[in-house]
């Protein structure tokens, strides 16, 4: 019977063996030999009963090597006792985080027979787990062309931010009454799952800030021949004042040189607005001059027989934004609404009778006048009836801080806030009874009193006063009555 005992022992040893290190037995060998396990007080006798089965001392038991990411940390009865430990740790993390939650670990088992005196104790067990596990929590990080950019504690927080960062220009769109065709990111943005440590995790708020102030990016620019500040801000979107700050001591009135270098320091952000709009506006169609030979008039006369009158088309367009800068137009269609009428100027064939003044006679053609277009933007609505009321000038859309200039030369009459509903207005008298309005600024450099220029700078477009979005309400009075701008601007 002693000799079948050895003979089972052995096999089962033998293949035991295969399972380990060579460390890991001789430890054994030398703790369960000090503690006894393999002597024979341990092991009751062997003996056959009645239906020829062996009994062995019930002290020796099926125990499990349990290793934690590679680590030996203990014997235990049953593998089901780790795993509820790890279940439990989980739960914990999970309720304490408030978000789905896993445990970064490896655990592994392997059978022994032993002695269960030598079996660990459950709480040691868990001590060990608890002082070195690592919970991580589910995540969704905001991706920006393959690069990780923000990591939020869910999705729908992820889409949120993208989503604030698309409204104003959705607002924008409803408040000028433009349809919004498309609206997206110019990068590729992918919202993806992942698990990261819960420290990981960042603040909506901040996120949102990061990706809305952007970065600085310093720029050099080369001065070309008929550059100066106010056409280099338009060029590159940003204020003049943006570039004499870049560029201190710079001032306004310096003259750049060609070749001169400048810094720019131009917004980066990480993400940019597409916008595509559907827009109508209004052109003036310019008319024809036709001359005409007539012997009432000498030849040193001429006499306008018909004014011209110039035509006006509605134009359908469609208009490709980013960050609200407009980058390209397609036009969709054209409709004339109003034909141009030919201008027919008389001109004199007559000779004049020696003595005579070739003056006498004659009639008096002087001009008013040509203006600029003062701001850079979409017009967005146009002289005449709107909502029931009259519109006495034109509006520009444009962003916030866009120049303002001078639409011809003069000298500024008004320069202050109006609490009318103009906010911050602008007025400059041209002569003849001409005077401009420029009304809604964010801001005005032009003072009362001042001679200002064509073309030269006098505010910035915003949004004061009784206004809805940023834009620059432009106005034309000839001796106090409002005059369709459009018909003055080339």
């Amino acid at each position: 019977m002693i000799n079948k005992l050895k003979s089972k022992f052995l096999d089962k040893a033998g293949k035991w063996l295969k399972a380990y290190n060579i460390s890991e037995i001789l430890l054994l060998v030398i703790v369960l030999t000090s503690a006894g396990v393999f002597s024979t007080s341990n092991v009751s006798e062997a003996r056959s009963t009645p239906n020829g089965s062996i009994v062995v001392d019930e002290k020796i038991q099926k125990a499990y090597f349990t290793y934690y990411n590679g680590h030996n940390i203990g014997l235990v009865k049953d593998k089901d006792d780790v795993k509820a430990i790890l279940e439990e740790i989980r739960k914990e993390f999970e309720s304490k985080f408030n978000m789905e939650t896993i445990l970064e670990f490896e655990i592994e088992f392997q059978e022994i027979f032993v002695d269960k005196r030598f079996l660990s104790s459950i709480n040691s067990l868990e001590d060990i787990i608890r002082s070195n596990i690592q919970a991580k929590v589910k995540a969704a990080i905001i991706e920006v062309d393959g690069q990780n950019m923000a990591v939020l504690k869910d999705e729908k927080t992820a889409k949120s931010i993208l989503d604030s960062l698309q409204q104003p220009y959705k607002e924008r769109a409803e408040e000028l009454g433009i349809e919004l065709l498309d609206i997206g990111f110019e990068e590729n943005v992918v919202i993806k799952d992942a698990y990261v440590e819960y420290n990981q995790l960042e603040d909506m708020d901040k996120v949102l800030e990061r990706f809305m102030e952007g970065e600085t990016e310093k720029q050099i620019y080369i001065v070309e021949e008929g550059d100066n500040v106010w056409t280099i801000a338009r060029k590159h979107n940003i204020t003049v004042k943006q570039i004499l700050e870049a560029n201190a001591p710079m001032e306004e009135s310096d003259i750049l040189q060609i070749g001169q270098e400048l810094n720019l320091n131009v917004p980066e952000w990480p993400l940019n607005v597409i916008t595509v709009e559907k827009i109508k506006y209004t052109e003036s169609i310019p008319f024809e001059t036709e001359t005409k030979k007539t012997d009432s008039l000498y030849t040193n006369q001429t006499k306008v027989s018909q004014e011209g009158q110039k035509g006006e088309k509605e134009i359908v367009a469609k208009v490709y934004r980013r960050n609200g800068i407009e980058k390209d137009r397609e036009k969709v269609s054209e409709t004339i609404i109003k034909e141009p009428v030919k201008k027919i100027v008389l001109q004199g064939t007559k000779k004049p009778v020696k003595g005579t003044s070739s003056s006498r006679g004659s009639s008096s053609t002087s001009g008013s006048g040509t203006m600029s277009w003062p701001t850079k933007g979409t017009l967005s609505s146009s002289f005449g009836r709107r909502w029931g009321r009259m519109h006495n000038g034109i509006d520009i859309a444009g962003s916030k801080g866009t120049p303002v200039y001078a639409a011809d030369s003069g000298t500024v009459t008004y320069s202050a806030y109006n609490s009318g509903g103009y906010g911050n207005l602008i007025k400059i008298s041209h002569g003849g009874g001409i005077v401009t309005y420029y009304a809604h600024l964010s801001s005005r450099v032009a003072t009362k009193g001042q001679y200002v220029k064509k073309g030269q700078l006098i505010g910035y477009m915003g949004s004061t006063g009784r206004s809805r979005g940023s834009h620059l309400h432009f106005e034309v009075r000839v001796n106090g009555s409002p005059r369709n701008p459009l018909n003055y601007l080339r």
